[in-house]
Order: structure tokens, then sequence, then C-alpha cells
């Protein structure tokens, strides 16, 4: 097994601290919010605890400007992004096109915004994809797989927002299980 961090995580608790940090954001839990995404990108990305709350703090400054729709700030939500796919390049040594980086986490974003509850969602598994090939520096077809689990888990997410957003809803441990499923085959496809 590949001993870099960003390579080598445990895709439980990442599934795990995504489907909370969907649940926190949609419930408006903000304090609750903060917890889980300190521990989503300090899981995700392999940081230390205060490298892991910087980069939740630029990564929320990013979801701040993108979130208001339709007046979204693109230039600013991909120049925070930028600065958080700096952040983690200079800690890992990693090669990478920061400005494609952030148009690329930004764009799938915005794809999923539009087919938010939408089954038909090969653009958005697109979009994951273009994403998880440039950050790992891969080809597409080996994260493919784990881009198409993680937009299921983002459907089920949606599903559960529009059923009215239950703490005990059975949709989020069915997001939760294609979660852990897509970041499994992320890390099989960056650990070779």
């Amino acid at each position: 097994m590949n001993s870099n961090p960003i390579r080598n995580f445990d895709p439980q608790k990442i599934a795990f601290y995504e489907k909370e940090n969907y649940v926190a954001y949609y419930q408006k839990d903000w304090p609750k919010l903060l917890r889980v995404s300190v521990g989503l990108v300090r899981e995700t990305f392999g940081l230390s605890l205060w490298q892991a709350i910087y980069g939740a703090y630029l990564m929320a400054r990013a979801e701040m400007a993108f979130a208001p729709y339709p007046d979204n700030d693109i230039p600013r939500s991909q120049a925070y992004v930028r600065r958080f796919y700096a952040f983690i390049k200079k800690i890992h040594n990693l090669n990478f096109d920061l400005d494609q980086a952030a148009r690329l986490e930004v764009h799938w974003w915005g794809v999923h915004r539009k087919l938010f509850a939408n089954p038909k969602n090969d653009e958005l598994v697109d979009a994951l994809t273009d994403i998880y090939a440039l950050a790992y520096g891969t080809t597409r077809e080996r994260v493919r797989q784990a881009a198409f689990h993680r937009a299921q888990g983002m459907l089920y997410s949606d599903y559960w927002v529009n059923d009215g957003k239950q703490s005990s809803s059975p949709l989020l441990a069915q997001e939760e299980e294609e979660l852990c499923k897509s970041y499994a085959a992320l890390r099989d496809a960056v650990a070779a």
C-alpha cells in the first residue's frame, strides 16, 4: 500500500464524514458542519488538525461564494479552491495544475446543483472523474468507478433532502454505502 496519506485513506471514515457534512449543511446545523468539515478534510487529505482547520476554512469560503443562487460568485469560489489545492499540493508535494483543479472542483459543484436529484447524472460522473484524474495524476478510466459511486451517494442525499431531511431516513445509510464504495474504488485506483 502507498504510504502517501492522500493515496492511503480510510474509505469508511471519509464516507461517514461526507454524509454527515451533507446532513449538517442541509439541516443548517452550523456547529456540526464545522466539526465534520474539519474531519472530512483531515481524513481525505491526511492533514494534522491545524492543517485541516485551515483547509476546511478555505473550502467553506469557496462554498459560501458558490452558494447564492443564481447570483453566486464563481471566480471568488475558484480562488478559494485554488488556495486550498495549493495548500494540499505543497504539503504532499503533488504535481497538478492549480487553476485547472479549481475550475474542475467548482464545475462539479455546478453540475450537481443543475442535476439535483436527477438519476440521469452522467454529466456529474464525468465532472467527478475529471477532478479525480487531475488531482491524483491518473487516467479517467481508473477513477470513473469511484466517480460513479460518489454521484450515486449524492443522489441519495438529494432524495433525502426532497423527502424531508429526516435523521432516521434509510436514504442516509444508502448514501454512506455508496460513498464508501466510491472511496474504496478511489483508494484502489490511486494506490497502484
